[in-house]
């Protein structure tokens, strides 16, 4: 007599961000992704990962463990708008700065 086990496939947000992750390396985009988020909608895993200056959204089935779509972008990088706007302040008072120790005769 022989005891069978079923094991029951378990495929959870764990597993689609791994198969995610190697699917995009597989498609030549090495590194380290980041997983920013999965989310279970009906049967599709949505997976969304960063790496760089890129963004990865991948669904995919949970029934199949088949990859349904993806999709990539590039990320704009934040700017640095406060030095931005702050610039031309910062000359006017350095030149403001110098102007003034010359009237003094500092420099």
């Amino acid at each position: 007599m022989s005891i069978v086990t079923a094991e029951v496939s378990r495929f959870d947000a764990e597993n689609a961000t791994s198969m995610s992750a190697d699917f995009l390396k597989r498609l030549g985009y090495k590194g380290s992704w980041l997983p920013l988020k999965v989310s279970l909608d009906g049967e599709l895993y949505v997976v969304e990962l960063m790496f760089q200056k890129k963004t990865a959204k991948v669904q995919i089935n949970s029934a199949t463990k088949e990859i349904r779509e993806y999709e990539l972008q590039e990320v704009e990088a934040p700017s640095n708008s406060f030095f931005k706007s702050r610039m031309p302040y910062l000359i006017a008072a350095a030149s403001i700065a110098v102007a003034v120790a010359a009237l003094l005769g500092v420099i």
